[in-house]
């Protein structure tokens, strides 16, 4: 279990992440004194410092920037892999998302702010153009970065389990000092937090005020804003659907062509929702109606395994769900670079050579057979170990893994 040090005195940090409010008063006195709180998950000559960061009412934790190397690495969640992928730092000045020292920057294909125009219509404000207009992002580009930034898209095999309280603090932990659009990140993203009955009045409150942003300014000016959370349903209206998430009873209203569209863009994630063995996390464009209703302008869904580790197919659901079973350590690769050739299904990375696992589902189609001969051959050329599962031929339970090496220390 790991241990964090502020204000005096030392708590799980299981406990910080997942009740944030409880600890308010004590990271406010430590983020002015001394300025910081400490990581006890290692010894080192120097602290393991943490950064103390406001977002929204309330205080969280993050990692010390470039720092992630020292913690722990299978037992402590600011461990972060010095050489796991990344967004982009430095070079590329059109980059849609990039990592700079003070946070993550990025541009999105969605417009934040909308305006009356002259005819009535109304347009995005303040997007650049011409020669050295950047390039824009896919809510779901985000929404993956995100999850590769905060590395829940890695399993160091030490659990069996992670719930919605883990990913919002290691969402908010690097998207607090973002800019989305050119604007603060807590003011136009909310991150769902894991709901307890307990806490309902402080959660509700802490949205309402981050729905109270999304309004017609007096300049004419319509915003719009970003949430995060899991889909918990999507039922038919008398005007098209209604979608809520499993944090909150709020709904959000859609046109029946949006849903139409979402689950045709994100057959795998829609056929998911509601399934017990798979989640589905979603990125909602939304604006409030004059009557106060949350009105979906657009979203993306995006698979994950129970353990929230974003995922292709049903068929990679059940094989990261094995993994964690077994408490293998592990890397679900997100494409972030169109110049990776490789991007496997998984990397094992408690083997003595990290080994590849390919998880094969559209068999026979020639375009498939074809990318798979040269990932193979590209695998024989870098020497490098991979299990390959027939999912469509073969049960899950008779694929042979080798094994690993951390095998001793787990028994």
């Amino acid at each position: 279990m790991s241990l964090v040090s502020f204000d005096n005195g030392t708590f799980p940090l299981a406990d910080v992440q997942d009740n944030p409010a409880r600890y308010v008063k004590r990271l406010e006195r430590a983020k002015v004194s001394p300025g910081y709180a400490v990581c006890l998950c290692a010894s080192h000559r120097t602290p393991l410092q943490l950064v103390i960061r406001r977002y929204g009412s309330l205080l969280h934790l993050a990692g010390w920037p470039e720092d992630g190397h020292r913690h722990k690495r299978d037992s402590c969640p600011f461990y972060k892999d010095p050489d796991a992928p990344r967004a982009a730092r430095g070079g590329d000045s059109k980059a849609a998302i990039m990592a700079t020292p003070t946070g993550l920057n990025v541009k999105l294909d969605a417009a934040l702010t909308l305006r009356e125009t002259a005819t009535g219509s109304r347009g995005s404000t303040g997007q650049p153009t011409g020669r050295t207009s950047r390039r824009s992002a896919s809510l779901l580009a985000f929404l993956q970065t995100l999850w590769s930034e905060s590395a829940l898209n890695q399993w160091t095999g030490t659990a069996t389990a992670r719930h919605w309280g883990q990913c919002n603090a290691m969402l908010l932990a690097e998207v607090g000092t973002a800019l989305i659009n050119g604007s603060d990140a807590q003011n136009v993203l909310h991150i769902m937090r894991r709901y307890e009955e307990a806490d309902r009045a402080a959660i509700n409150a802490e949205f309402d005020v981050f729905i109270a942003r999304l309004a017609i300014s007096p300049n004419g000016a319509t915003h719009r804003g970003l949430v995060i959370g899991e889909i918990n349903e999507v039922v038919p209206t008398q005007f098209g659907h209604a979608l809520s998430l499993r944090q909150s009873a709020r709904k959000y209203y859609a046109s029946a062509t949006l849903i139409d569209r979402a689950s045709r863009t994100f057959a795998h994630a829609w056929k998911a929702i509601g399934v017990r063995t798979a989640r589905v996390v979603a990125i909602l464009l939304v604006e409030r109606t004059a009557k106060g209703h949350m009105k979906l302008i657009d979203l993306a869904a995006m698979l994950c395994s129970s353990a929230f580790l974003p995922c292709d197919s049903m068929y990679e659901v059940g094989m990261a769900n094995r993994l964690v079973a077994e408490r293998r350590d592990f890397l679900k690769p997100v494409r972030l670079s169109p110049d990776d050739d490789m991007l496997p299904d998984f990397v094992l990375r408690d083997t003595d050579v990290p080994t590849h696992i390919e998880v094969y589902g559209m068999n026979g189609l020639a375009s498939y057979e074809a990318r798979k001969d040269r990932k193979r051959a590209l695998r024989l050329s870098r020497r490098i170990p991979a299990v390959e599962w027939n999912a469509d031929c073969e049960p899950l339970e008779a694929v042979s893994l080798p094994a690993s090496r951390n095998r001793s220390l787990l028994t």
